[in-house]
């Protein structure tokens, strides 16, 4: 099954270069020291990124809002702090699809691992981007 196997080096790198560039144009402007649990969970967003392991990237990117949201003292139900508000509500939502199932009607399927690949890698680089914005507020990547 070839979506087991892991990308090849160059692909592996474009994703990591990819990712690491989305870091450091938040981070440029400085930010409030970030949650550590969250800092934490950024190395293994980083992994599953590269990875290809779309919705575990999904999930984690969400996790990561949230720690950053009640490290910095926002209440449950808000818009956490540098996160636009449809992005937040659309991440939240497909986080919620993928880990409380609809059996009728599933967030990801295994056809989809294998047919809507291109489009599981946009919602993961969407959620990354909510992620670096949440731990770096006030920050307008180049």
């Amino acid at each position: 099954m070839e979506h087991l196997d892991r990308p090849n080096e160059t692909v592996w790198d474009e994703r990591r270069l990819w990712f690491d560039e989305r870091e450091a144009a938040h981070a440029r402007a400085g930010a409030p020291a970030p949650s550590e649990q969250a800092c934490a969970l950024m190395i293994d967003l980083q992994a599953v990124f590269c990875a290809g392991a779309w919705s575990a990237a999904v999930i984690l990117a969400a996790a990561i809002i949230d720690c950053q949201a009640r490290a910095s003292g926002t209440r449950d139900g808000d818009v956490p702090t540098g996160v636009d508000a449809d992005t937040w509500r659309w991440l939240r939502a497909l986080r919620n699809r993928l880990v409380h199932e609809d059996r009728a009607k599933p967030a990801l399927t295994i056809d989809h691992q294998w047919q809507r690949r291109a489009e599981w890698e946009r919602h993961a680089r969407r959620a990354v981007e909510a992620a670096f914005a949440a731990l770096y507020p006030g920050t307008s990547p180049r």
